[in-house]
């Protein structure tokens, strides 16, 4: 088994970039998890807002990114190369976190948010999209699928999740939130660096000119396009919600206190890494729809767990689960989105991300409502309410492939 991982490892650092492109990904999934753990706490402390001002900040920012990650996703796939766009967006960030750092007018903050930060967002995006594109052509001379690749490439971004909100949270109590974002906008600054040196220019090719405008809305509303988009959509709201209640139902509900959610939130990262790379490898090999059920379905007992939990060790156990379901769904689920719009991988890709910001979104605004109504622990089968939802929608895929004109119905 080792073996066969140093010879993989060695097949991927031959890979043209590849080594280059990884120390790229890390320093952007570390800018993401400088910043994000924090937001509020700025928003609300150092800038000023009420908690309802920041929602809708945090409202407004979001739908723009969602908005244009899609009208930029699309323009890739058509007219800009990816180097191009990926470069865009890692000026985006590191204006925009420079920004954030140095400026606390509420409604300059919102014009940095709607538009430098709306561009930082198809970064994600983009980088998947280069990836798949370029090693897909490379499959068979790195004696690896492009589905592993793609994997190797997600576990290198989780795993800036694993160090981001330390190192964060020691750059905010040395240097406050300006040096915490300045640090931030320089990660995006070396994302950058990494994009000019080790993704190569390659020339986009013409749409056709009988494609009409009103065939990317068409794509949009496509049935079982829509159908995957709700889906994870409903799947990262419930997580989102999750997200926020699980550390105050340990420590109000189940006895629990900090320390326990520090290992709850350790346990997760420590199961999610290695099963990528497995999962990866299955995706490769063309299992991506039979995995997704799966995701979804063990993010369905991973809830109906938490709300049957009656002590922290309990959780414990119940986040390997999480870690698995994670593993799959977001990261087979990249290589899922793609099969869909083979042509289109920008805008695939960028649908993906948006049904997680979407899903976010609603999770975000619904929770305090949901806590208030029903409390933590009745919280969880909320959640499960929401993946029962996910559930059902995936297991209609196919029939919904099925008449759908073009669509792939055996990924």
């Amino acid at each position: 088994m080792l073996r066969r991982l140093f010879q993989t490892a060695r097949q991927l650092h031959r890979q043209p970039n590849f080594t280059g492109l990884l120390a790229s990904t890390f320093a952007l999934g570390t800018a993401f998890a400088f910043a994000a753990p924090f937001m509020s706490k700025w928003g609300t402390e150092e800038v000023g807002l009420t908690p309802t001002q920041f929602s809708l900040f945090m409202t407004m920012t979001s739908v723009s990114a969602m908005l244009v990650s899609t009208a930029l996703g699309r323009l890739s796939d058509t007219t800009f190369s990816r180097r191009n766009m990926l470069i865009v967006g890692s000026v985006g960030g590191l204006l925009g976190f420079t920004g954030y750092a140095l400026v606390r007018d509420p409604l300059w903050l919102v014009l940095i948010g709607c538009s430098l930060h709306a561009l930082a967002s198809i970064c994600f995006a983009q980088l998947f999209s280069h990836v798949r594109e370029v090693y897909d052509r490379r499959e068979e001379a790195s004696q690896e699928g492009s589905g592993f690749i793609m994997s190797v490439v997600r576990v290198c971004f989780s795993f800036s999740w694993t160090v981001g909100p330390a190192l964060g949270s020691a750059m905010l109590l040395a240097f406050g939130f300006r040096g915490l974002y300045l640090a931030a906008a320089a990660l995006y600054g070396a994302f950058l660096v990494g994009v000019l040196f080790f993704v190569p220019h390659r020339r986009r090719e013409r749409a056709p000119q009988g494609q009409p405008r009103q065939a990317f809305a068409k794509t949009l509303l496509r049935p079982d396009l829509l159908l995957c988009f709700l889906t994870f959509a409903a799947v990262f709201a419930a997580n989102a919600i999750n997200m926020m209640n699980l550390p105050l139902a340990i420590t109000r509900s189940l006895g629990g206190t900090e320390r326990d959610f520090g290992i709850v939130f350790g346990i997760g990262p420590l199961v999610e890494i290695p099963l990528m790379l497995w999962f990866g490898h299955l995706a490769a090999k063309g299992f991506q729809l039979p995995l997704i059920k799966l995701g979804v379905g063990i993010t369905l007992l991973y809830f109906l767990g938490l709300a049957a939990a009656s002590a922290p060790w309990h959780v414990y156990l119940l986040q390997c689960l999480n870690g698995a379901s994670f593993a799959i769904l977001t990261n087979v689920a990249i290589l899922f989105f793609q099969d869909l719009l083979p042509r289109q991988l920008g805008l695939a890709t960028s649908i993906f991300s948006n049904s997680q910001a979407a899903g976010s979104l609603v999770g975000m605004f619904s929770f305090g409502f949901i806590v208030e109504a029903v409390g933590h622990q009745n919280a969880f089968l909320v959640c499960a309410a929401l993946t029962g939802v996910a559930l059902a929608l995936i297991l209609c895929y196919r029939t919904v492939a099925e008449r759908t004109e073009s669509a792939p119905v055996c990924c």
